[in-house]
């Protein structure tokens, strides 16, 4: 499509130039018609006078309207070829057509002069409108953003390239101690401390100038009395109107008491941390006694009555409860922090689960539940910790017995999909509202006690199953259809491929007699630690504090000596160095006995000279497991 607007900026001689041809041009279309087109040849020459006037202007339609009257006139009215009109009604038609088409000129351009000056008008005009709207919210932006500047809580800095501070608003100035006139003649590196330079040169290169934003990062200020503070600021690039950078502007707010209270909250979780373990501590040390007493009483004949035998039932696995209540809690605290460690083992899977059947065996009878399961006839064997593993399913099928009404079905299944171990703990019970399954496996999580169960728990069981299994590289999935609908507990472990037989656990040795000397401060477990290694078969004293155990070793001559760490000053460790310090002392099997997990004392443990540690209250196995190495491998 043509521009008209470029054929009217043509220059003037160029314009009237068209008129000549154009006219040429309809007088030989025209003669090469004939006909009507000849007999009336002004009203195609005043329709091109009139589309020149529209499109190029109204002087060359003129001009062209004037040759068209005069090229008419000579080609085709007679006489032809001659400008002298002899017809009347021929010179009539000739005033008709030059009137008509001059006047038309005339008009077109007066209209077009009109229009064009209108719309020229309204341009201009709308220009300065969107002139002065555009200056209005520049000018509102920039009191938005002074207004900002100069109100806000945190600081706002801007620098130029060489890191040359060039404005600051009066927070910054409060926050670092300077005036704006001081800050001016300072760059933003001599307010940070050495250490971050780098770091923060790093985040310029790689963040800010390419990707024109540095994202949320923390670095710290020093003040003007010398004083460091963490800050936490965004900074982008400022651009001048070529779009090149020519500095850089930050949003910078001090972060010292969102800090303060960050330590705060640490030195909270180390106090509950600390809280644990003393709490663990201080029930294991009254648990070690009752176990032992509870584990001597349920010796073939020691109760005659049938009542007495339950009752005791009923203790043993309340005591059994506790314990597990107590590693729990230390284990939460250990997985935490970070500090549990795996034991990891090629093992049979089957195996872990019976050991997991017989442990929550106890609770599963107290029901009345039937535990059905199903085993695949293969091995399943996975890369883990034994123990830990048969905490995990313990645990759910300790839950599964809880949450279960009396007399349920407990199924446990497991099978090989792919290059994955599958278990399956499925119950009866009340089931999980659909609400609660994304929550289940989070600490402290428990599930509405209008259930009607009165024992929740602590909440912690179900966290330390998904935080075991993903230290292993597997994962628990919770299914439930809905409250009454019972639930499923699908466990996933990365099964090994290779097939290799597992070496078998050696028999443990029973009652293998030993002299064994019980240095405690806490009667009651010393006495007890007495009674249940005679039941092993051992020979035994019992010592009540550090001087009277080191005078036993003396005459008594033992082959092992348990050694409370928590006795009075001197304590456990002191009496252990005293004890190695002695001849008779230096061959001694010397064991740790405390109810501190491992983890926390094992570093001093070594260091004080003992040879193994035991948390309270001790597991009988432990114990025979004990007297059995030192059969194996006899000191002196």
């Amino acid at each position: 499509m043509m521009n008209f607007e470029g054929v009217r900026s043509w220059p003037a001689a160029a314009r009237y130039a068209v008129a000549a041809p154009a006219v040429a041009a309809t007088i030989a279309l025209c003669a090469l018609l004939g006909g009507a087109a000849a007999e009336r040849p002004f009203i195609p020459l005043f329709f091109t006078a009139l589309l020149l006037s529209v499109l190029v202007g109204a002087g060359p339609g003129l001009l062209a309207a004037v040759l068209g009257g005069l090229g008419g006139a000579y080609f085709f009215l007679p006489p032809i070829g001659s400008l002298a009109i002899a017809d009347p009604n021929d010179l009539f038609r000739l005033a008709v057509y030059a009137f008509a088409s001059c006047a038309t000129c005339l008009g077109v351009g007066w209209a077009s002069r009109r229009s064009r000056d209108a719309l020229e008008t309204a341009i201009t005009r709308t220009q300065r409108r969107l002139r002065e709207e555009a200056n209005e919210t520049l000018r509102e932006s920039e009191e938005r953003y002074r207004l900002l500047f100069e109100t806000s809580r945190d600081g706002i800095v801007t620098v130029d390239l060489r890191g040359t501070i060039q404005d600051a608003n009066p927070a910054f100035q409060e926050m670092l101690g300077f005036s704006l006139e001081e800050l001016r003649t300072r760059t933003y590196q001599e307010l940070t401390p050495a250490r971050w330079h780098a770091w923060e040169d790093a985040i310029l290169r790689e963040r800010i100038i390419p990707f024109a934003d540095s994202g949320e990062y923390e670095k710290e200020y020093v003040h003007r009395n010398g004083t460091v503070f963490p800050v936490s600021l965004r900074a982008w690039p400022v651009y001048d109107g070529k779009k090149d950078i020519i500095g850089f502007r930050a949003f910078v707010r001090d972060i010292t008491e969102r800090k303060r209270a960050e330590e705060a909250l640490k030195a909270a979780d180390r106090r509950k941390d600390e809280f644990l373990a003393t709490l663990a501590h201080e029930l294991r040390n009254p648990l070690a006694p009752i176990r032992n007493s509870v584990h001597l009483l349920k010796q073939e004949g020691a109760l005659a009555r049938e009542r007495d035998r339950k009752l005791l039932a009923i203790a043993d696995r309340q005591v059994q409860h506790l314990i597990r209540l107590v590693n729990d809690l230390l284990d939460f605290s250990r997985i935490s922090r970070g500090k549990i460690e795996l034991k990891r083992d090629r093992i049979d899977l089957l195996s872990v689960l019976r050991h997991a059947i017989e442990t929550a065996q106890p609770a599963i009878q107290a029901g009345g539940h039937r535990l059905e399961t199903s085993f695949t006839d293969d091995a399943v064997t996975v890369d883990g910790d034994p123990v830990r593993l048969a905490q995990v399913f313990t645990n759910l099928l300790d839950n599964a017995a809880k949450y279960t009404e009396q007399g349920g079905r407990i199924t446990l299944s497991v099978e090989r999909s792919g290059d994955e171990a599958v278990v399956s703990v499925r119950d009866s019970g009340v089931g999980i509202p659909v609400e609660m399954l994304p929550q289940i496996f989070d600490y402290f999580t428990q599930v509405d006690r209008t259930l009607g169960r009165a024992k929740g728990g602590l909440g912690v069981g179900l966290a330390l199953v998904r935080r075991l299994l993903h230290l292993h590289g597997g994962s628990v999935e919770a299914r439930s259809a809905g409250v009454g609908c019972g639930s499923d507990f699908i466990v996933r472990l990365p099964a090994l491929t290779e097939s290799a037989s597992l070496p078998e656990t050696p028999a443990r040795p029973s009652r293998t007699p030993r002299r064994v000397l019980i240095i405690d401060d806490d009667a009651d477990v010393a006495d007890s630690f007495a009674e249940l290694l005679a039941d092993f078969g051992a020979t035994t004293s019992v010592a009540y504090c550090s001087d009277s155990g080191v005078s036993a070793l003396k005459t008594f001559r033992p082959e092992l000596v348990l050694l409370d760490l928590g006795m009075p000053p001197p304590d456990g460790f002191e009496t252990a160095r005293r004890i190695r310090a002695l001849p008779e002392g230096r061959d001694v099997a010397l064991v740790a006995l405390s109810g501190w997990g491992k983890a926390q004392v094992q570093a001093r443990v070594r260091d004080a000279g003992f040879d193994g540690h035991l948390t309270k209250p001790a597991e009988l196995a432990a114990l025979s497991d004990l007297l059995g190495s030192l059969q194996a491998a006899p000191r002196g």
